[in-house]
Formats: structure tokens, C-alpha cells, sequence
């Protein structure tokens, strides 16, 4: 089946950060069952790894005749993420400070940070920027993917789709193997969003998932969606997670991003089918990153703030439940709006320009032909 846009990619990317806004928005309410189920929320990480996969496949496939690839991609990967997260690493540092909750910001967390290696540090991987370890395991999968999207590529072009089914059961043994040692190691399973549950190879399986479906589905045309069979698999996995994180099922809990891939993988081939514009979700998706990473401030302080005010009201919080979410979404979009046409877009346009600047002075330094 042809693919005719990429919008579908960006009304996925909408809907995860609509769910990690919403998992953290209701972080603050006073109801545990709020709290507690809401994290189910989580899973939209899975899904902005999943996209990022799929388009930067067809991303090194545009430009596989570019001179100087591995130079280009790394400046095009650095320039994607760090102008919107040196925002944050500013604003969060004061913001934290300022409050008196400062105690992580030591030096050497801020400079990991700022050399975005912070997923190689434990102590800095989640304590500078708010949600800042999914960035860190997005840069490491960046670091991986020169070598692990061609191994994939070859593996395919020649053992088509059992090859990508074969690299995904090893990514999930890989996980499974970091999931044991830690048990072994500790006396305990990895807790949920810890730096071991963040960390690239228990993540593997998301990315690993995103490249196969990029093969299959868009190189190949193949992974014809099924209406009835993709829907109710896909819900079963994500009941799946949902009972993990609300029973508190501590041996899955390393489990819950490979079943989450999986969902998503199903829910996003019904999606890429419809041929029609992002609309109001695509248009959040665009600016899902700067939404990401400004996010925590409104929810965390402004809308926290209010919520905790009412808390003796009977009913007032289950009342603002869905109008303030609405609500902080509209005012974030706004400002998340601002910043990608401000900051992140011309971030993109600098890496472009750096590129063009580098290879322009390469082709200008090289002698003439004889």
C-alpha cells in the first residue's frame, strides 16, 4: 500500500505528547486513582521513539547520496535537539534554584546535560530537564543508528520480513538480559522510569520496532492494515500496560516499552492509511518537542497551584478535570508555537546552513583537477 504523506506521522506525534501532558497534569490531583492510572500516560514516549525511528529511516535514505553523510547527520541530529534543550537547561536551572529545589543542579549534571551524554550519567540523566531522559536516550539511539539502520537494511534487502522480525525478538531478548542482571545484580526488578527502565538497551525494542516498520511498511508496501485484528490487538497490549502500571506488576514493568511499541505500531498502520491533512493534531505534533520539554512548568506549577487550592472543595478538582486540561494545552501550544518558530526552526535552518558552509569550504579547498 503507497504512502502519499507523512501527516500521519505527525497526528502520532500529537497524540503522544497530548498523553504525557496528560499523564503528568494529573500527577497533581489529589485522587490516587488519577494518579495512579494516569500513568499510562508513559507510553507516548514509546510512541515519539517509534516516529523518530520511522522518519529518521527515510530521512538517511533522501540523503543517501549526500557527501559526508555521518558528518551531515550528526550535525542535522545535534541541531534538531539542542537549541529547544539548552532552553530548557536555562529556564529549568533557575526555575529549580529559584524554588529551592536546586540540589541537582551541580555542575557536572548541567555540563552532561549541555554535551547532551547526560543518558551515560545517572545522576544527570533526569534532574536538569524535566522528562530530560527520554533526550538522552533519543542522542544515544542517534549515536547507535549509523551502525544498526544498515545492518538492519542489509538483513532485510535479503531475509526480508522474518530478518525484522528476527532483529526485534533479539532486541527484546537484549532487554530481557539487562532487565535480569539488574534483578540479579539489586535483589529487585527495575523500577518503572527509573534510569535503568530510560536506558537505550531496555528502550532497543521501540526503536528496533520503528526501523522494521519503516522497512515493511513503507520500503516495502507491505503490512496491509487490518480494520478489525490491528485495532483489537493494539488495545490489548495497551490493557496490558494499563494493568501492569495499576496492579503494580513489578516483573513487566521493563516489559511496558516493547508492549507499547507493538501498539502503537498497529494503531499507527491504521493511521498512515487515511489520506488526509494532520489537522489539529497534526499541528500539535509539529511542535510536539518544544511542547515536551516547556510542558513541566505549566503543569507542575500554575495549574498544580489552583488544583491544590480547590482541594477541600467537594467535586472541584474532578470539575476542572477536563476544562483546565483543555485549557493548558491551548496556552502551551501557543507558547510551544512561539518557540518552534523562534528556536527550533531556526536551530534546523543553522545545522543546514552549517552543513552547506562545511562542504562548500571542503569543495573550495580541493585542488583543481589536472
Amino acid at each position: 500500500m503507497a504512502f502519499r504523506t507523512l501527516d500521519f506521522i505527525d497526528r502520532l506525534r500529537g497524540l503522544a505528547i497530548l498523553l504525557v501532558i496528560a499523564m503528568h497534569y494529573l500527577q497533581v490531583f489529589a485522587s490516587p486513582v488519577l494518579r495512579d492510572w494516569g500513568e499510562i500516560g508513559q507510553v507516548g514516549v514509546q510512541l515519539f521513539f517509534l516516529a523518530s525511528a520511522f522518519t529518521l529511516c527515510l530521512s538517511a535514505d533522501n540523503r543517501r547520496d549526500e557527501p559526508h553523510r555521518l558528518r551531515a547527520y550528526a550535525i542535522r541530529r545535534w541541531f534538531r535537539i539542542a537549541p529547544i534543550y539548552y532552553c530548557g537547561i536555562v529556564f529549568y536551572t533557575w526555575m529549580f534554584i529559584h524554588d529551592g529545589e536546586g540540589a541537582h543542579y551541580t555542575a557536572g549534571n548541567i555540563l552532561a546535560n549541555v554535551a547532551l551524554v547526560h543518558g551515560l550519567v545517572p545522576s544527570a540523566n533526569n534532574t536538569i530537564v524535566p522528562g530530560g531522559w527520554t533526550i538522552a536516550t533519543e542522542m544515544l539511539f542517534y549515536a547507535v543508528f549509523p551502525l544498526l539502520y544498515p545492518a538492519l537494511d542489509a538483513a532485510w534487502r535479503r531475509w526480508g520480513t522474518r530478518a525484522l522480525v528476527v532483529a526485534w525478538i533479539l532486541a527484546l531478548l537484549l532487554a530481557l538480559a539487562w532487565q535480569a542482571g539488574f534483578r540479579l545484580l539489586f535483589g529487585f526488578w527495575l523500577p518503572n522510569n527509573s534510569y535503568v527502565y530510560g536506558a537505550l538497551v531496555n528502550q532497543l525494542p521501540v526503536f528496533v520496532a520503528g526501523m522494521g516498520w519503516y522497512l515493511a511498511a513503507w520500503r516495502g508496501g507491505g503490512m496491509a492494515p487490518r480494520p478489525w485484528r490491528d485495532p483489537a490487538l493494539a488495545a490489548l497490549l495497551f490493557a496490558l500496560c494499563w494493568a501492569t502500571l495499576g496492579l503494580e506488576l513489578t516483573p513487566l514493568y521493563g516489559l511496558i516499552p516493547s508492549f507499547a511499541a507493538l501498539g502503537w505500531m498497529l494503531f499507527g498502520n491504521l493511521l498512515r492509511v487515511r489520506d488526509r491533512a494532520g489537522g489539529w493534531l497534526g499541528a500539535i505534533g509539529k511542535v510536539s518537542y518544544s511542547l515536551y520539554v516547556v510542558h513541566f512548568a505549566m503543569v507542575w506549577r500554575p495549574s498544580a497551584w489552583l488544583l491544590h487550592s480547590v482541594a477541600d472543595v467537594p467535586w472541584a478538582q474532578e470539575a476542572l478535570l477536563v476544562p483546565l486540561y483543555i485549557a493548558e494545552v491551548a496556552l502551551l501550544y501557543v507558547l510551544a508555537r512561539i518557540m518552534w518558530r523562534m528556536v527550533e526552526q531556526p536551530g534546523n535552518r543553522l545545522g543546514q546552513r552549517l552543513i552547506e558552509w562545511s562542504e562548500n569550504r571542503r569543495k573550495a579547498g580541493a585542488p583543481a583537477p589536472s
